[in-house]
């Protein structure tokens, strides 16, 4: 018989995939790099940004869940756009690390409204650390038999509207909706269901220091699992902003940033108001993007 502990730590990811939509980890600060949740955004910026995030789930609980992340994006020419991203996603002994490229094409609606649509294309590799895991019997079938990667590609397309003042974007990953099935007999075997994204926008001026940005993110799971993130943050001066956010069934958030030249840094925290709060003392996140100056999309 496997120990329980090794039945838990197998199970962790279809868990938190299936109760807290965590097969894809959405980011508190998703409003500083929307190409996270939409590939329709590359390109769509006035900068070629590079960022890189950071994101701690459930601090102070052994095996908790963390991703990091480096992307890029970029017009190519006047009416498409290139980007990519690399990705790494682990909980206790399993990861998915990932690829991904996507290409854009833009469009212009009206003298002010513009229309981008994206395709993405991700190679995923799903990695099982047997030598992490604690059994009973060391012969047992799981890690004999058991595969400890599989590699599956995937894709994303998503739609985004922009202008200089608010954007609207919708978005579907993992269109595959493949299953994950690392030869178990069944401990660890998940499906990648389909995650759709709505995300919407508004950057409101005042006296030419201050602006307010609200922002939403829907997000909607083939398995019935639906999840909000309300936010808004103030700038001042285009330098420093404050953010407050709250993400339905699952945290509260406060966002601080901070903008030099070309060069921007934000840190969120999650106060967890479910109750893994009783074991964790929260969720940390990082971002940190360097924006490549070039002219303006001519559209």
């Amino acid at each position: 018989m496997k120990k329980i502990f090794a039945i838990i730590s197998i199970l962790t990811l279809a868990a938190i995939s299936s109760v807290n939509a965590q097969q894809m980890t959405a980011f508190s600060q998703f409003s500083e790099d929307h190409y996270m949740v939409n590939p329709g955004v590359a390109g769509t910026l006035s900068y070629s940004p590079l960022s890189f995030g950071y994101r701690r789930l459930w601090t102070g609980m052994d095996d908790a869940p963390s991703m990091q992340f480096l992307s890029s994006h970029v017009l190519v020419a006047d009416n498409m756009g290139m980007g990519g991203r690399i990705f790494n996603y682990s909980t206790g002994p399993l990861s998915k690390f990932g690829i991904e490229g996507t290409y854009s094409y833009h469009l212009k609606l009206t003298d002010q409204v513009k229309m981008s649509l994206g395709l993405s294309l991700q190679l995923y590799q799903f990695s099982l650390n047997k030598s992490s895991l604690s059994m009973e019997d060391m012969d047992d079938d799981l890690l004999l038999y058991g595969s400890d990667k599989l590699i599956m590609p995937d894709a994303a397309f998503g739609a985004y509207f922009y202008t200089s003042k608010w954007f609207a974007g919708l978005s579907s990953y993992q269109l595959f909706n493949r299953k994950v099935d690392l030869m178990t007999e069944g401990v660890f075997e998940n499906r990648q269901v389909r995650h759709y994204y709505l995300i919407g926008g508004y950057t409101y001026d005042f006296n030419g220091n201050w602006s307010v940005q609200p922002a939403l993110l829907a997000k909607f799971i083939e398995t019935g699992i639906f999840q909000a993130d309300i936010a808004a943050k103030v700038i001042f001066k285009q330098t420093v902003s404050l953010g407050l956010s709250y993400r339905t069934q699952d945290a509260a958030a406060i966002a601080l940033g901070f903008q030099k030249d070309r060069i921007f840094f934000g840190y969120s925290y999650d106060l967890l108001l479910t109750d893994i709060k009783k074991h964790s003392l929260g969720s940390h996140e990082l971002i940190f993007t360097f924006k490549f100056n070039r002219s303006k999309p001519k559209l």
